[in-house]
């Protein structure tokens, strides 16, 4: 499968990262476009409006947890609230620097039904390629 033409959406209050992420995006991904929020309420507010005004929703979620206004785990439920509403699947991974596969079980099987996969920080471009080329 190819990473052709996708739009990806990160959610992340850290700017260093963001940025990082975004110039890996664009050095080794370049057919893909990026969108950035810095907390989940500006994120939430922008796709309730991209979906009253009928445009095109990310492909893709890179999500953190640990945001200012609006983390990470009330972006899941106000996204899951809007899920009538949007006509295409929309692979969500919370990417946080907490995150320890061994000790997270409680929360995989709370969230795994709204989220596609937990990735610890930091992200390199070897993981997003693969993000990227395993969704449709």
């Amino acid at each position: 499968m190819s990473s052709v033409n996708k739009s990806i959406c990160i959610i992340d209050d850290d700017k260093v990262y963001t940025f990082g992420v975004k110039k890996i995006i664009k050095n080794h991904l370049p057919e893909n476009r990026v969108t950035t929020y810095d907390n989940g309420k500006t994120a939430i507010d922008a796709i309730k409006k991209m979906i009253t005004n009928n445009e095109d929703l990310p492909d893709l979620i890179l999500l953190d947890i640990d945001m200012p206004e609006m983390n990470g785990w009330d972006f899941l439920n106000e996204f899951e609230m809007l899920k009538d509403r949007i006509n295409k699947t929309v692979n969500i991974f919370v990417i946080s620097s907490r995150i320890d596969h061994g000790k997270d079980d409680l929360f995989r099987v709370e969230w795994d039904d709204k989220v596609s996969d937990f990735i610890k920080k930091p992200v390199n471009t070897a993981v997003l390629k693969k993000i990227l080329e395993s969704r449709n």
